[in-house]
């Protein structure tokens, strides 16, 4: 092949001359004879020297061979390898094949014997051939561990019923040098692959993410490719690998223009291409639109917008530019493409096509472009392709920034074949203005479209036309009818516009939240919404003004309006309460415990008074359940994170005013001395599961001398702390001028309501140890102190310790655990089919479970004071209970769909309270396509939930 390569501008090359040296001599030979080519390649690029180093005697024979047949061997030992070899072969021999692949690329690329076209469609199927290898690997190790319902012979990525899909550039064949691959991966749960089906999003995901760590880890020696999956749906909050229904669910409902966009490229890589050829044939219709209307051009105009001022990409110039997102860049060919693609493809099934050069041809032959256009920007796409290869392969960077020096602009000159670094400069800029130039005219007799809405005039006692014009292209049904709306807004009909500041504040808001109201899907609802929204809100001033500056928060807030009316109503009564939305940081208060701590801390340091300091806790309390529920409901934060921060935020609280009520206690009552006091907490505080409307479960225990306080009104005792509790219950619980914090629940004291407000560690030992219920001892197996003086926390933890390692009758435990569900099914029926508390089969049962476990056999367990998903999940583990992991997962989905219920709804257990909206959103928050298929499921579970609970206690009655 060395006859065939191109000479490159030659420069002197030391390394080279030394490289010469510590090579066989066979090798040195065959180095001299290309030295034309290699001299300047491999003393320009550190990567390609270092890689010739390493595979110099391949090297040898490739200059004296074939260069395609050499790359179908390496091609080829990837693949024998993911079929044959265990894990660390196949890492070895992928991480051989990729530094000969870039080895072999760059010596043909820039020595002219393949086009840079070729280059990266031989990138691209390595990318392939790698994922493939490494899903043969893992379908061999499922079927090792049984996970497999198919012979082991055919335990092969191409029957595995996962199709990994790779997008952008990969999906083109068209990988830079250096490039990241985008891929996402869907599994058909109809194909009998897996043993046990109900598991298949788990195990495809253990096995996407064990794909990406082989092609990732560095000590592996070195990456094969940087693998990225965050272009699946809703990376934040959806596993690595989504059914194919869950993933068309998405698209058609959630899906977003930027993905249309990105779909075009995509093609099935490697694993089941049945299943993936299937999936792009369904998905067609989301991606290839019939008609383009107006959300779609506005979009695509966005897009462009978007790009035009992304990264501060600058002027067209040499040093420094990014060749692929700055002016006349390589995205802005591909963006050229792809949006035209988007226009007219939906229509004309020739558009569909996957690389750019392709797209442009079929463009070009549509008519969309003249025959010009497409030779032009087809062959700048090839030669900025080929810069920024030449940049890549230098260091082996994904950088696509051109050197800022002279010197470094004249190496990529010299890789690009221009010996003369003026002239390449010059190509360059011809090449960018160019590509500019076509960019520039894209759109531009359209882009009055998607910026401004028209006529939008409310005064006066006759509709405008052109507003009705405007309203019904916004997509409004009866522009008669919203026209009558806003006019009473702006006559002050509502105390919300009555002052000329808030109507001021509106007529600048009305435009925009006209436009977000519209983009709702159904804009006549998402108006009246809005009209009785106004129609409640006791002043408007400080909202509007919000409204209008922060986009953002006009989409929550109509969004609430339509699927979480709690929401809604909250910013009715406490407007102040979307403050937080606004706020950069509102996603680290909403996700990290410290953060949200040493929030609410500062905001109660500045009280100055006692009574500000209970009004602080109700401002600071609301404010931040508002937005740990914005957080859950937008999908920032899991359901358990919400469950979380809601209990640290409650937690905190409770803390902070314990700390402020014994101080100012003390200063009538005074102190006794020697006495230490602690909060017990039960329920979901305990477990740190507390939902938006959760109550406070806890009682007061302390440890004290039999005296009297030492204060001007001196209290027993006994007496002291009942009246200490009496305040903290007050400093909770006591509607103030800001409202109410929580209410507190003080019924699992010793003998419930009939006992004292506050119980002695002694008497709290006495009473567990001769009178307490089963009951009492089942919510006393996750219960924990929360707040503590002394040594008290301690002492409290041993008590209960004591108590639940006590050795009980196994049989009669079970028996007084039915009882108490009997008695609570008779007496406490569920009032909706989401009351997944209640229900038969529900929450009740799966804690019911988990904590009769802990009592007849909490040693076995091992995990004191652990929550219900942790006990189940064990009793999986230890054999206890067969279908332990199955019921854990249940509970995580009950719990999701709580804490949803519990964010978005001010009566969930009235069917009326559950508009369309907020069931699309259940369903979207617990990984669901739509609401029927999760009511189906929960409906199977709570089936599973109580045939488990009945075996449980069978197996139970005989333990022990």
């Amino acid at each position: 092949m060395s006859t065939l390569l191109a000479p490159l501008p030659p420069i002197s090359h030391p390394q080279f001359d030394r490289l010469l040296h510590e090579v066989s001599e066979d090798a040195a030979s065959a180095f001299r004879q290309a030295s034309a080519l290699l001299g300047t390649l491999l003393e320009s690029a550190p990567y390609l020297l270092g890689l010739a180093r390493e595979h110099a005697e391949w090297l040898a024979d490739l200059l004296e061979g074939d260069i395609d047949g050499v790359f179908a061997e390496v091609l080829a030992e990837v693949t024998t390898s993911g079929r044959e070899d265990d894990e660390n072969d196949v890492a070895r021999v992928l991480r051989l094949a990729k530094g000969r692949t870039a080895l072999l690329a760059a010596l043909a690329e820039t020595g002219g014997v393949w086009t840079t076209a070729r280059a990266t469609e031989a990138l691209s199927d390595l990318a392939d051939a790698a994922l493939e290898a490494c899903l043969d690997l893992l379908m061999r190790q499922a079927a090792e561990k049984g996970q497999l319902a198919i012979p082991a012979e055919q335990a092969r990525a191409a029957h595995s019923g996962l199709a990994l899909f790779a997008l952008g550039k990969h999906g083109g064949r068209e990988l830079n040098y250096s490039s990241d691959i985008d891929i996402v991966a869907f599994f058909d749960p109809q194909k009998p692959v897996l043993t046990d089906p109900s598991e298949a999003t788990k195990i495809y995901s253990r096995m996407v993410q064990k794909l990406v760590a082989l092609m990732e880890d560095q000590q592996l020696g070195g990456y094969v490719f940087r693998t990225d999956l965050r272009l699946r749906p809703d990376p934040g909050s959806t596993p690595v690998a989504l059914s194919v229904d869950a993933a068309i669910a998405y698209y058609e409902v959630r899906g977003q223009n930027w993905e249309r966009a990105a779909w075009i490229k995509a093609r099935p890589c490697a694993g089941d291409r049945q299943v993936g050829n299937a999936f792009i044939k369904e998905l067609a219709p989301y991606v290839w639109r019939k008609h383009l209307d107006f959300a779609t051009i506005a979009d695509i105009q966005a897009m462009k917008r978007q790009i035009n001022v992304s990264k501060k990409v600058g002027d067209i110039r040499v040093e420094g530019h990014n060749v692929k997102l700055g002016r006349g860049g390589i995205r802005e060919i591909e963006f050229f493409a792809q949006t035209q693609q988007l226009i007219a493809g939906g229509r004309d099934k020739a558009l569909r096509v996957r690389p750019t050069a392709e797209a442009l041809a079929a463009l070009a032959e549509a008519s969309w472009i003249t025959p010009l256009a497409c030779e032009e920007l087809t062959g700048t796409y090839w030669y900025l392709r080929a810069v920024e290869n030449r940049l890549q392969m230098l260091r082996d960077e994904q950088t696509h920034i051109m050197p800022d020096t002279p010197e470094g602009v004249s190496v990529i000159g010299r890789l690009m074949g221009e010996a003369d670094c003026l002239r390449f400069e010059q190509d360059y800029r011809n090449a960018l203005e160019l590509v500019a130039r076509y960019y520039a005219e894209l759109f531009t007799e359209g882009e009055t479209l998607g910026s401004g809405e028209g006529n939008l005039v409310f005064t006066g006692s006759d509709d405008d036309p052109g507003t009705l014009e405007t309203l019904t292209v916004m997509g409004f049904s009866d522009a008669h009818r919203a026209i009558e709306i806003v006019r009473k807004w702006h006559y002050g009909s509502y105390a919300a516009t009555r002052t000329s500041a808030a109507r001021a504040h509106l007529t600048e808001l009305l435009p925009a939240l006209l436009k977000t109201l519209s983009l709702t899907g159904n804009a006549d609802a998402a108006l009246a919404r809005m009209d009785d929204f106004l129609s409640r809100l006791p002043a408007g001033v400080q909202l509007f003004a919000l409204l209008r500056n922060h986009e953002q928060l006009r989409r929550l807030l109509v969004q609430f309006m339509a699927s979480a009316p709690r929401m809604a109503e909250a910013v009715i009564h406490r407007a102040h309460v979307v403050d937080g939305l606004i706020d950069p940081a509102f996603a680290d208060d909403v996700t990290h415990r410290d953060i949200l701590v040493a929030k609410v801390d500062a905001f109660l340091s500045d009280a100055r008074s006692y009574e500000e300091l209970i009004d602080r806790a109700r401002i600071i309390g609301q404010e931040q359940k508002f937005l740990i529920a914005a957080g859950l409901l937008s999908g920032t934060v899991s359901a358990q994170a919400a469950g979380e921060q809601f209990t640290a935020l409650a937690e905190t609280l409770l803390h902070r005013l314990f700390d402020k009520v014994q101080d100012e206690f003390a200063q009538r009552h005074g102190r006794i001395d020697g006495a230490e006091v602690a909060l017990l907490a039960f329920g979901k505080m305990a477990s740190g599961e507390m939902t938006f409307t959760s109550d406070l479960d806890f009682i007061l225990l302390y440890e004290a001398p039999d005296t009297e306080s030492d204060g001007e009104r001196s209290l027993s005792t006994p007496h002291y702390f009942a009246r200490l509790t009496q305040r903290l219950v007050a400093a909770i619980s006591a509607p103030t001028a800001e409202g109410v914090l929580y209410d507190a629940d003080m019924r699992l004291r010793p003998s419930g309501n009939a006992g004292p407000l506050a119980t002695s560690l002694s008497g709290f030992r006495a009473y567990h140890k001769d009178n307490a219920w089963t009951w009492e001892h089942l919510a006393l197996s996750r219960a924990r102190v929360v707040a503590a003086t002394g040594g008290l926390a301690a002492k409290v933890d041993a008590e209960i310790a004591q108590i639940m390692q006590r050795k009980r009758d196994a049989k009669k435990t079970v028996e007084d655990v039915v009882a108490m569900r009997a008695l609570m099914a008779r007496e406490r029926k569920p009032r909706h089919p989401f009351d997944l508390k209640l229900a038969s089969g529900g929450l009740v049962d799966l804690e019911f479970i988990a904590q009769s476990a802990q009592l007849v056999a909490g040693e076995r367990i091992a995990l004191p004071q652990a929550g219900t998903h942790k006990v189940l999940a064990r009793l999986g583990e230890i054999g206890l209970v067969t279908q332990g992991q199955r019921l854990a997962q249940i509970h995580d989905v009950y719990a999701t769909i709580l804490q949803v219920m519990s964010s978005a709804l001010l009566s969930p257990f009235k069917d009326d309270a559950w508009p369309p909206a907020f069931r699309d959103l259940l369903a979207q928050l617990a990984h669901y396509p739509d609401f029927e298929r999760l009511a189906l499921d929960v409906e199977q579970m709570r089936g599973e939930v109580a045939e488990a609970a009945s075996a449980w206690y069978e197996t139970a009655s005989a333990l022990g």
